[in-house]
């Protein structure tokens, strides 16, 4: 699946509303600090002063998103998708929360609120090529993800109708394997192995199981089999 959706950088944008404060309302120095320490690169000091001008006043649209955008570099996904909430509750048609919200949602895997978000995105910037190649992905994304879930049922139909087959449990422990749901993974080769599934060296070279093979779980599975 690919990587999604390059984010908006909103610092100019914000520098430019605390610029016209003038200095006189603290809220607006406070954010106007934050900017400078995120150009810097110094994200958690940023995130400090975002939070002190949201705090000093919780209407200030401009503190809101870049403490929104803050957390989203610094990879606090949570507190990034509930900022940029609180953003549109100040301001429900704001593109750059819809838009950066679409992405959170996106990587998290809820594609159908990620495709809701860029849609209302487009709503307030009709045609912005980025929102639209957003909102691409996304669909792509929810597709891919559809397309993989019906292949992984399928086989576990069909190991449901070989309940003596050990490959065909074993086809459904690597789809697992191959998508990151170790705990599925280790269920069904356990059930391959206690079918019988002995193909120890297609097992330890399988590309399947490459994030899988320093796994306590996994070498437990191999040692108690044997190998």
């Amino acid at each position: 699946m690919g990587v999604l959706c390059r984010l908006i950088t909103i610092v100019a944008f914000v520098a430019l509303a605390s610029s016209s404060a003038n200095g006189e309302d603290e809220a607006a120095a406070r954010n106007g600090a934050g900017v400078k320490l995120l150009q810097e690169g110094k994200i958690e000091a940023a995130i400090v002063e975002f939070q002190k001008a949201a705090s000093l006043n919780p209407k200030y649209l401009p503190a809101r998103l870049n403490l929104a955008y803050a957390y989203q570099k610094g990879h606090r996904t949570e507190e990034a998708i509930s900022e940029y909430q609180r953003a549109l509750e100040l301001e429900p048609g704001n593109f750059f929360a819809h838009n950066n919200l679409g992405v959170l949602y996106d990587q998290k895997g809820r594609y159908d609120e990620a495709i809701a978000a860029f849609q209302r995105a487009l709503e307030s910037e009709p045609g912005n090529v980025m929102a639209l190649k957003n909102l691409e992905t996304a669909q792509k994304n929810k597709a891919t993800i559809a397309q993989r879930d019906g292949e992984i049922q399928r086989l576990e139909r069909e190991a449901l109708q070989k309940p003596k087959d050990p490959e065909a449990a074993y086809y459904v422990a690597r789809a697992y394997a191959a998508i990151g749901k170790k705990d599925q993974a280790n269920e069904w080769l356990e059930k391959a192995l206690k079918l019988g599934y002995r193909d120890f060296d297609y097992l330890k070279a399988d590309p399947a199981f490459k994030e899988m093979r320093d796994d306590r779980d996994f070498q437990l599975l191999l040692i108690k089999n044997g190998r």
